[in-house]
């Protein structure tokens, strides 16, 4: 019998030993074989490795080198990606390494090709930049959709309860149906069915189930914007692998609301969806200009077109009256020590370089702009629980991303 990770097993090996979580719960039991499905799922449940019966050559799965052209490009890709940023710095170095693995492992290798020279113009583009603005200032953004409003009241309440909930996801029969699903999901892993809306809002919680359909309303709300703009899929995932990061990253900071930092993730790029859909043409000239440029998405957006998309969320998010607490996270992303609490936009700002690094989706740009390394060292995390948190965010985002694909 013996002790073997996760990664190292083939379909079909024969527990040695039951299977437990972290809480004793039952998972396999022994003499059992175990399909790669299976083995997902223990990933996702935080188990790291098993006791199996046999010989080592029935049960490693074998792991000849990648090719080496291949990891000269995925390593040209990662340093590209982290051109403006020390890669040597502690909270940095886990993500980079973790990048290069990952894209290896997935082929996620980005041809750059030539640098095109800045046009001449570019700084006069400022003007068309302040253009810009004065057409932001004359659209009217969306009114909120009624729904989140009410989630936003019933969150905010701290005597709301489990039916102020239910009572409003079954307004919606779609809404009702996705979160029950996504309850008796493995990305939970509740051992029964969950059966009714009250029961979902008992187990996961008030705040949880209104975060889950408060996100499920903002994507089905932008779910229009053209695909030959933004790989909609893409940045579903995106925003999901941040989201979910940012909820592991605060859980092991010891932060209190957690959910409140997988929906700063899930959201932290919004302003970039009212761009696509409101100002496409710019949004192109902008993406064009960073594939061609190799300069961030972020810097060009304030320098070309006058606004940045955390400025544009700012706006929307506050008129759709989300919580200032939640809007802090998001606005504050890329520039944590700006606000005034910056525990949380720190979180979310070392998850989203970490996603983008991995290329876990995307959402525009490739370049990361900014690593702020005071907002890493508020956070009291180790580097080495770091490349845990990527880990354990990599194996459950596939799961997640199906839960919301297609709503």
């Amino acid at each position: 019998m013996l002790l073997v990770a996760l990664d190292k097993l083939k379909d079909g090996v024969v527990l040695g030993e039951d299977v437990r979580d972290n809480n004793g719960r039952l998972l396999l039991t022994k003499g059992q074989p175990i399909d790669l499905n299976q083995i997902r799922l223990l990933k996702i449940w935080g188990v790291p490795e098993v006791k199996i019966q046999g010989q080592d050559q029935d049960i490693v799965t074998e792991s000849g080198d990648k090719d080496e052209d291949d990891r000269l490009k995925v390593e040209r890709t990662v340093q590209t990606i982290f051109q403006h940023i020390d890669t040597a710095h502690p909270a940095i170095s886990p993500i980079y390494s973790a990048a290069i693995e990952y894209r290896l492992q997935k082929g996620l290798f980005i041809d750059f090709g030539p640098r095109l020279p800045l046009p001449e113009n570019f700084k006069l583009d400022l003007y068309n930049g302040m253009k810009t603005q004065i057409q932001f200032s004359e659209v009217q953004l969306p009114e909120s959709p009624e729904i989140i409003s009410e989630f936003n009241r019933i969150i905010e309440d701290p005597l709301s309860s489990a039916n102020d909930i239910a009572a409003v996801v079954s307004r919606s029969p779609s809404l009702a149906a996705l979160l029950l699903k996504i309850a008796n999901s493995a990305a939970y892993g509740y051992p029964s069915k969950i059966d009714t809306l009250s029961r979902a809002v008992t187990l996961l919680g008030t705040r949880e189930v209104g975060v889950l359909a408060m996100v499920i309303s903002s994507v089905q709300f932008f779910g229009d914007i053209p695909q030959n703009l933004i790989d909609l899929a893409s940045f579903l995932r995106h925003s999901i692998s941040c989201g979910l990061l940012s909820r592991i990253l605060g859980a092991q900071a010891n932060l209190p609301h957690t959910e409140r930092l997988f929906l700063a993730g899930l959201l932290h790029d919004i302003g970039r969806l009212v761009w696509y859909r409101y100002f496409p043409e710019q949004a192109k000239l902008v993406l064009n200009m960073a594939k061609n440029t190799g300069l961030s998405v972020y810097e060009i957006e304030k320098e070309c077109m006058g606004i940045s998309h955390t400025q544009i969320a700012g706006h929307l998010l506050n008129k759709w009256r989300f919580p200032d607490t939640l809007v802090n996270g998001i606005i504050h992303h890329h520039r944590p020590m700006r606000s005034p609490e910056p525990v949380e936009p720190s979180i979310v700002h070392v998850a989203d370089i970490a996603v983008n690094a991995l290329g876990l989706g995307h959402s525009g740009g490739h370049i990361i702009p900014h690593f702020d390394p005071r907002g890493w060292h508020q956070l009291g995390i180790a580097p080495g629980a770091l490349k845990t948190a990527i880990d354990q965010t990599v194996q459950q985002v596939d799961i997640m991303t199906d839960l919301f694909t297609g709503i």
